[in-house]
């Protein structure tokens, strides 16, 4: 299978703007090879750096030790991180409260919208401030795909495999001659497909079965970079022309709902024995699938965004390893 026309990003189901989004510059075509970030670089700084919270404390650190407790932490430390990106998309921060029409008012609303202008949205030529408060947001997005490997570590989970098999899924989910301009659920094609809500839904027998660390059978740049991952899902979204449903509040709404539909999975399972003793082929498979879901929505956002989140990455790992240094 031809990958690159098998990925495909969930549309937002629910969320209908009233304009039209902007599309995105894209990224070049051209990307050196050695700016591209691997999965497989940054899952070796977060090993390196023992970053399973708990087990780390332990002479055996394999996620193989890591209990229920360890993981339902590490998606309260998501819940907690993600929620952090919230203030970042409200719409009170770019609208300010009416008054007359006097010259000055307009002046000074003027002033007080681009100082409050939202991250993706800042020039380069925006002030020192502005700057550092983009940096702080990048960085936030990169904490969040940093604690997505953290919690795949937990379940044993390669993260850049289960993206792969739950794009190819919904490859299947979504054809792109049925769903092109749609924001319906997958269901609506299911008469199509056969795929529904109880059927044909499990990546275990997916044909991904190759991990981040390369096959001679696919385009490993694209299927094992964050930046060719995020080429893949935008020019994917771009195809079905989802691109208009793609404002950044739309996408961190979804990547809000993902985050919830992960948590629901072991709301119920309490925090004794080991995940891999614990947990079923087949709730791992979903837990599999609902990373994964958050990690595409992530990826778009960076991109509609302008977040170079490879970079962003290992900044914030090599920033890491320093401290640890020290």
């Amino acid at each position: 299978m031809n990958l690159a026309h098998a990925v495909v990003l969930i549309p937002a189901l629910i969320y209908h703007p009233t304009t039209t989004a902007t599309m995105v510059n894209p990224l070049p075509q051209d990307l050196p090879s050695s700016r591209r970030i691997s999965f497989t670089s940054i899952e070796n700084k977060i090993n390196d750096q023992c970053c399973c919270r708990r087990s780390r404390h332990r002479n055996d650190d394999a996620p193989s030790t890591c209990t229920m407790s360890d993981l339902r932490d590490e998606i309260f430390h998501l819940g907690a991180i993600v929620g952090r990106l919230c203030p970042l998309f409200l719409n009170e921060r770019h609208h300010h409260s009416q008054c007359d029409n006097s010259v000055d008012c307009a002046v000074e609303k003027e002033q007080r919208s681009v100082a409050v202008r939202p991250f993706w949205e800042e020039h380069p030529s925006s002030s020192d401030n502005a700057k550092t408060e983009v940096v702080a947001a990048h960085h936030q997005l990169g904490q969040v795909f940093l604690q997505l490997f953290v919690v795949s570590r937990v379940c044993a989970i390669d993260l850049c495999t289960s993206i792969l098999k739950k794009v190819e899924l919904n490859g299947r989910k979504y054809p792109v001659e049925l769903c092109k301009g749609k924001s319906g659920k997958y269901t609506n094609y299911s008469e199509h497909t056969g795929i529904t809500t109880t059927e044909g839904q499990s990546t275990i027998d997916s044909p991904i079965k190759t991990s981040s660390h390369g096959d001679n059978n696919l385009d490993e740049d694209s299927t094992t970079t964050i930046e060719g991952m995020t080429m893949l899902i935008r020019n994917f979204a771009n195809e079905r022309q989802w691109h208009r449903y793609h404002t950044p509040r739309n996408i961190a709404l979804a990547l809000l709902g993902e985050v919830g539909e992960l948590a629901e999975l072991f709301q119920w399972s309490g925090d004794e024995g080991l995940v891999q003793e614990v947990v079923s082929e087949e709730t791992l498979d979903k837990a599999g699938q609902e990373i994964a879901d958050v990690s595409i929505y992530l990826l778009r956002l960076c991109d509609v965004c302008h977040v170079p989140l490879g970079e962003v990455m290992m900044e914030l790992l090599d920033a890491t390893e320093g401290r640890h240094d020290g």
